[in-house]
Formats: structure tokens, C-alpha cells, sequence
């Protein structure tokens, strides 16, 4: 889950920067960075964490952490708040993300013995791929879904061969060549309500995990178990 909701953040991000804001492919990816380092730094906090709370607080911190990180993401972007306004959900997603993943992938390393550590990272990696493409499916579906039924009012009185390209994406309405003004700012706001109820799927999916991981994670520091 943790996997799936990162990789959908990141692929969502894009499309937010580049078609709502306007943004280079380039400045795009920078936009992404704060997100990254932190992960980076949380993850070097982490097993301190680990060693003085043990791997089932540390991981509950870090899905709390995405849980709110994802719900500044649904409350606080907007079309006009620009980057602004998903910066605080990135950070604390970023902060969430490096403090649960280190602990939990040392969790599943060290749940065989030594000479098995090849399986291990095998069936780590599983996790991460199997977890980041039915992540990207599930809150990506959403997105298409939620962005498809708050456009379709502003569709009233257009072309249909604008209004089936608008259908399709933000992108196909924003580089379509009738598309008016009014018709690429709908499109604008509907990517940002199918954003916003994709973003509170996934505060679902982070109650279900902390719950999930309050009852059934690790009652020991995953250090203990090597």
C-alpha cells in the first residue's frame, strides 16, 4: 500500500504541474524534489526510530505522517493555489514515506534466516512492484473517473469531437484546438476533483494499514530479529 500510494502521487503530480499549472517537463521534476530528499533524510531517521521504538511504532508513525499527507493533498489543492498548494502534503508525505519503508523492508529481510536472504529481497521487491501497479490502477482509475464526472456538466452545448477528446483527459481538452477558455478551466477544476477523491481513497487505504499494522505488525525492533 505504501509503495502504491507513493508511485500514484508521483504519476498524478505530473499531469497536475504540466497541465494545470502549465510546467516544463523539467520544472516538473524539480517540483518533485522536496518530496524526494525528504524521503531521503526520514529514511536515514528512521532506524533510530526503529531502535528506540521498535518497527511497529515507527511504522505506524510513518503511515499517520502519509495519511496526513494525503489529506492536505485532498483539502488544500486547488487551480489557483498552484504549487503552494500541494507542497505541505508533499513534505509530509515525503517525511511518512522514508520513516515507514526502511523498517518495514527490514521487517520482511529479516524474517528468514541468512542463507534465504536471496528470497527475502525477492519477495520484497514483489511487494514494491505488485503494490506501486495496483496502487497506480486503483487511485489512478479514480482520477479518470472522478475527473470524467465533474467535467461532463461543462461539456453542455460543445462539439463532440471537442467534448469526447475533453472526456479523455485534461490533456486532450487543454490541446484541443476548439477548446475555449471556459472549457479548459472546467478541465482544470475537474482534474482537481478527481484528484481530490483519489487523495481520500488513499487516506482509506493508510486508516486500513495503520489498523492493519496496529494489530498484526512487529511487536519487537526488526534489529532484534537478526
Amino acid at each position: 500500500m505504501v509503495f502504491g500510494v507513493q508511485a500514484c502521487i508521483f504519476v498524478m503530480l505530473y499531469p497536475y504541474f504540466q497541465a494545470v499549472l502549465g510546467w516544463s517537463g523539467l520544472l516538473s521534476t524539480a517540483g518533485l524534489m522536496p518530496m524526494a530528499l525528504l524521503m531521503m533524510v526520514a529514511s536515514g531517521i528512521s532506524p533510530r526510530l526503529t531502535e528506540r521504538l521498535g518497527a511497529r511504532a515507527t511504522m505506524l508513525i510513518g503511515i499517520a505522517l502519509a495519511g496526513g499527507g494525503l489529506t492536505l493533498l485532498a483539502v488544500l489543492v486547488s487551480v489557483d493555489g498552484g504549487y503552494l498548494s500541494v507542497l505541505p502534503g508533499m513534505i509530509t508525505m515525503g517525511l511518512g514515506m522514508g520513516i515507514a519503508m526502511t523498517p518495514s523492508t527490514e521487517v520482511i529481510t529479516s524474517s528468514l534466516p541468512r542463507e534465504q536472504q536471496g528470497v527475502a529481497s525477492a519477495l520484497n521487491d514483489v511487494t514494491r512492484e505488485f503494490g506501486t501497479a495496483l496502487g497506480v490502477a486503483l487511485l489512478g482509475a479514480l482520477l479518470t473517473a472522478g475527473y470524467r464526472s465533474a467535467i461532463e456538466p461543462a461539456l453542455y452545448g460543445v462539439p463532440a469531437a471537442t467534448a469526447a477528446a475533453a472526456r479523455e483527459g485534461i490533456a486532450n481538452a487543454l490541446h484541443d484546438a476548439h477548446a475555449t477558455p471556459a472549457l479548459v478551466n472546467a478541465a482544470k477544476q475537474s482534474f482537481v476533483e478527481g484528484w481530490q477523491t483519489s487523495m481520500w481513497a488513499g487516506v482509506i487505504l493508510m486508516a486500513a494499514l495503520a489498523l492493519f499494522t496496529a494489530l498484526r505488525g512487529p511487536k519487537r525492533p526488526a534489529s532484534d530479529d537478526l
